[in-house]
């Protein structure tokens, strides 16, 4: 990790601070336009998504009606039920979206895979850049 890598995560409490926790939730109410594009609005308008920290793993609960969440992780999304039971499974998910334009609608599945991986990521910033196979480089401009 580069000497900028780690003052970046020290000035964000340090790793030592970051690995005492191994899950991390936060509250969204969130919208926008992309959802209604895709066909995907109201599902994520106020939800909570929980991330794993320590591997790339997150749900969003609840997710639409019916108090559903979801499970994303890299190679597999699901949609499960309140009680459990997996109603939707999505095996590699990036590859379903092969071929898709910016109108190209998407399933609930797809928007899963589209949150749950773009909150894991917002979420463990900077701290990502610790994260085994993780390599960074610093420019000189």
């Amino acid at each position: 990790m580069t000497d900028l890598a780690t003052a970046i995560i020290d000035a964000h409490g340090g790793l030592d601070r970051w690995r005492q926790f191994s899950t991390l939730s936060a509250h969204l109410v969130q919208g926008g336009a992309l959802w209604g594009l895709k066909g995907q609005a109201g599902l994520l308008d106020d939800t909570t998504v929980t991330i794993d920290l320590t591997q790339e793993k997150a749900s969003h609960a609840p997710f639409g009606a019916d108090q559903r969440r979801t499970l994303f992780t890299p190679g597999l999304v699901e949609l499960h039920a309140a009680d459990g039971t997996v109603l939707e499974r999505l095996p590699d998910p990036r590859a379903s979206f092969a071929g898709h334009t910016l109108e190209t609608p998407w399933s609930e599945a797809q928007l899963a895979y589209f949150a749950g991986l773009a909150m894991w990521t917002y979420l463990t910033m900077p701290f990502l850049l610790a994260h085994p196979g993780v390599e960074t480089e610093e420019l000189v401009l």
